[in-house]
């Protein structure tokens, strides 16, 4: 079983452009900040999201899942948690629990397929980034 604490922590404050008309969080930007505190993550882990890049190495969207839990509005600091579910050969699966002060918001998992560069399809992950990935047990 994986450890259920976030690996990162990425912060996002809500902007206007954010929100529907009644000032509540549109559920199509979830994805958006989720994208985001992924690409932190694995900035907090590589150094920078070029380095999978350097190793011809790219992370596509497979699939997606959100849970919206409570409404998130205009002005408010959104603390994104982003954490490693699952680890297979050529996918990794990330979990993300938004909340507002300590009240869940949304949770969502992505899982991510790694495509070879330039030829784009399905590869390995190579074994250094795996290490890097690998969930961590019994902590």
């Amino acid at each position: 079983m994986a450890d259920p604490r976030p690996a990162h922590v990425h912060r996002v404050r809500v902007r206007p452009v954010d929100c529907d008309r009644q000032g509540i969080v549109h559920a199509s930007r979830y994805p958006v900040f989720f994208e985001a505190a992924m690409v932190e993550a694995l900035r907090s882990l590589l150094g920078s999201y070029q380095e999978l890049e350097k190793h011809g190495i790219d992370f596509v969207v497979a699939e997606t899942s959100v849970r919206y839990l409570k409404p998130a509005r205009f002005d408010d600091l959104l603390r994104i948690g982003v954490r490693v579910r699952s680890l297979g050969t050529t996918t990794l699966t990330m979990g993300f629990d938004a909340d507002v002060n300590g009240v869940p918001v949304a949770a969502a998992w992505t899982r991510y397929v790694a495509f070879g560069t330039p030829e784009l399809r399905g590869t390995p992950i190579p074994e250094d980034f795996r290490r890097l990935f690998q969930p961590t047990r019994g902590r």
